[in-house]
């Protein structure tokens, strides 16, 4: 039964593209200068929902951050998968709406930029070390 509805599953998978995020070497760059690359990485929107946002921006444009967590970090709000040129990022699932399935992070003029298939996301992206904040278990 577990491996029939396993089939199905990857069946009904097949075609469906996975959301991709490119990091470009100047965003890497900062990354590795704000993070030390330990930890669970969130692409967040800033919308006041879950441990890390603490208000939701009430705007007509949408506002991202990148937060890092501890690797051990219960983030059940962050349960969508990221595919990135760094290693997997997690987002929250009903935010997929405002994002691209071809993205790109860009450092230029000491801003994180986040862009799709659509233009600009975010143009100045902010990035948070949570990890000393635990999630309630």
């Amino acid at each position: 039964m577990l491996r029939s509805l396993t089939a199905l599953l990857r069946s009904l998978m097949k075609g469906v593209d996975k959301m991709k995020l490119t990091i470009t070497d100047s965003a890497l760059d900062q990354l590795r200068k704000a993070f030390s690359g330990d930890q669970k990485l969130l692409l967040s929107l800033d919308d006041g929902v879950g441990p890390f946002s603490k208000v939701g921006v009430c705007s007509l444009d949408t506002s991202y951050d990148v937060i890092a967590v501890d690797k051990d970090a219960k983030v059940p709000d962050y349960e969508s998968r990221l595919t990135t040129n760094a290693g997997d990022w997690y987002y929250k699932g009903y935010s997929k709406r405002y994002l691209d399935d071809d993205m790109k992070l860009d450092y230029t003029n000491n801003r994180f930029k986040l862009s799709g298939d659509g233009g600009i996301l975010d143009g100045n992206v902010d990035l948070k070390d949570l990890t000393t904040q635990k999630t309630a278990k």
